[in-house]
């Protein structure tokens, strides 16, 4: 939450409102603490969003992760409405070993020891245990995963392009959580350069992209 104005509850729900835009899922900061934690739930509640993710914290970031670790079951007690998620690192992945003490960097962790919703983001996992691993469990994982965040990886390792303009079998993915009953969410995650950023209509073309590959990978696949 990076961006002030989104902090303000008002705010944020005319614009939900004017474009008819629900928020279903608040993201807080990997330097979380209890301000930002607490405006977060302000915003689950004004809003009528039902998901709060976390992103995980670097790997040094021993602070934030103590915060994270230390208060999460206050959280889901207080607040059992709303599924509290872990995003997944960069290069995270299913069982990673040996496990850095202050990184959430195994996805079957956040799950099992934190008793916690994964929101998975597909590129930051390694690519290997994303497509060997996790797409052949990938039925045992939908019940606990809150939220994907989908974007591609391209032949660089440059993470966070668009769905099909990179190597990652997302049109599989997406059409196997279908066939599987996923219901929660699905959310697009770009990385965008200044330049991309400043060309409305270029923004609104990438949008348009994405669009189209999760409406005829996931909405419309049979």
């Amino acid at each position: 939450m990076d961006n002030f104005d989104a902090w303000n509850v008002e705010y944020t729900k005319k614009l939900s409102d004017q474009y008819n835009l629900p928020v279903k899922v608040i993201q807080v900061s990997a330097n979380l603490n209890e301000k930002e934690m607490n405006k977060a739930l302000d915003l689950c509640y004004g809003l009528g969003a039902d998901t709060i993710a976390i992103n995980a914290p670097t790997m040094f970031n021993f602070k934030s992760f103590s915060y994270i670790t230390d208060n999460l079951p206050r959280w889901k007690k207080e607040n059992k409405s709303i599924h509290f998620t872990i995003i997944n690192p960069e290069d995270s992945n299913i069982f990673a070993l040996p496990i850095p003490k202050y990184r959430f960097s195994n996805i079957v962790e956040i799950i099992k020891k934190y008793l916690c919703y994964l929101g998975l983001d597909i590129s930051n996992m390694d690519s290997n245990s994303l497509e060997n691993d996790f797409m052949r469990r990938i039925k045992d994982f939908l019940p606990y995963i809150s939220v994907f965040y989908l974007s591609d990886k391209s032949r660089t390792g440059e993470d966070h392009v668009l769905p099909g303009d990179g190597t990652l079998k997302l049109d599989f993915l997406l059409k196997k959580i279908k066939e599987y009953g996923y219901n929660r969410y699905i959310s697009t995650k770009l990385k965008l350069s200044k330049s991309d950023l400043s060309d409305v209509d270029k923004v609104k073309l990438i949008l348009k992209k994405a669009r189209k590959f999760y409406t005829e990978n996931y909405t419309e696949a049979k």
